[in-house]
């Protein structure tokens, strides 16, 4: 039977924005591979909270995908909910972006990494549910080139008593901090409701983010968010195809702000392609039905040429290299390739870790 005590705890890489729930990087003591657990005191959280984490962790027994985060065991000791997952050991896609990939990750990457994440909407959608939480941090990837969309707990089911619903009206209340990613139909909370369509403009919202270095919309107060949705306004990839040569950089006290100036000179020296472009911007549609489906989108062409960025997915990344425990050595086939390709190589620090639950 699992224990706590079969696990060294080495630092806590998330927390949850709503219940006394943290996640922790720890090592198993036995066989010293790594795991993520996530511990929730249960004495700590409210009656509602509680019927969460149940709700959860039952959707999560529904789930086998290789592209869906989902916990390998999950057990109570001393009133803490321990649950257990694969650690990822890049971290989360917005991980990687904050600290070295500021103003966006290669394409050739992004197309790998959203060819994975539409595999995993496509399975979720065919069970007949929607994630509702499709965004960069939420993306998670590992050293061996996986990448696995987590979050599971923002998921509800289009099954009512056995039949499949046409739509559904549940609002996620949990996920304040979701809003920039949810759909102008989700938000809108009117009789229509919304279905898994509403994925796919996450999706979009997502694809800006991990093009840009950050997400659409979320500079903006909420009600001018929904508004600037509603209205049909549509986020775009940043280059020199879409950005005027002379923008009006931000000022301050201090003069031009320099990562506007930085965010500028990186965005007019390169040129997304027009199938990337295209992929985003169809997703990005106000009208659901005119968003592709998660099947229609693996058929794409932007999507047609992932292989480089599965097989140069380390190099990719490079100066980054994986978190490792300080006794494990570079002893796979994807670590040596990657300590041989650079000669100064920097680690993701576990402290930039933002895991969300």
């Amino acid at each position: 039977m699992a224990s706590c005590k079969d696990y060294d705890f080495i630092r806590i890489v998330g927390t949850s924005s709503f219940s006394s729930t943290a996640i922790h990087f720890t090592k198993h003591r036995r066989s010293s591979v790594t795991k993520a657990i996530r511990v929730s005191d249960l004495d700590a959280c409210s009656s509602e909270c509680v019927q969460f984490l149940q709700r959860e962790l039952w959707v999560c027994r529904a789930l086998c995908h290789p592209n869906v985060l989902v916990h390998d065991i999950a057990f109570v000791e001393e009133e803490k909910l321990y649950v257990i997952n694969e650690f990822m050991n890049y971290g989360a896609c917005s991980d990687v972006m904050e600290s070295h990939f500021k103003f966006g990750l290669p394409e050739v990457l992004i197309a790998y990494i959203l060819s994975e994440v539409i595999h995993a909407l496509e399975y979720i959608h065919k069970l007949g549910y929607i994630h509702r939480g499709v965004k960069a941090r939420h993306i998670l990837l590992s050293s061996n080139g996986r990448v696995k969309l987590s979050s599971n707990r923002s998921m509800i089911s289009m099954l009512n008593e056995k039949q499949r619903r046409k739509n559904v009206h549940d609002f996620p209340k949990h996920d304040i901090y979701l809003l920039p990613w949810l759909s102008p139909e989700i938000l809108q909370q009117n009789i229509k409701g919304y279905d898994t369509q509403s994925d796919i403009y996450s999706l979009g919202i997502t694809t800006c983010e991990l093009a840009n270095g950050h997400a659409p919309f979320t500079d903006m107060p909420n009600a001018r968010m929904l508004l600037e949705k509603l209205n049909g306004t549509k986020p775009c990839l940043l280059d020199q195809t879409t950005v005027p040569p002379e923008p009006e950089l931000i000022e301050t006290h201090d003069g031009q702000n320099s990562e506007a100036i930085q965010q500028h000179q990186i965005t007019m020296s390169r040129t997304f392609s027009e199938d990337f472009h295209q992929l985003a911007s169809s997703c990005l549609n106000v009208d659901p039905s005119s968003r592709p489906t998660a099947t229609q989108l693996l058929n794409h062409p932007f999507l047609q040429h992932t292989a480089s960025g599965k097989e140069n997915f380390a190099t990719l990344l490079l100066p980054l290299t994986p978190v490792l425990p300080e006794t494990q050595k570079l002893s796979s086939p994807v670590d040596r390739m990657v300590a041989e390709a650079s000669g100064k190589l920097q680690s993701l620090n576990l402290s930039q870790y933002h895991w969300e639950f």
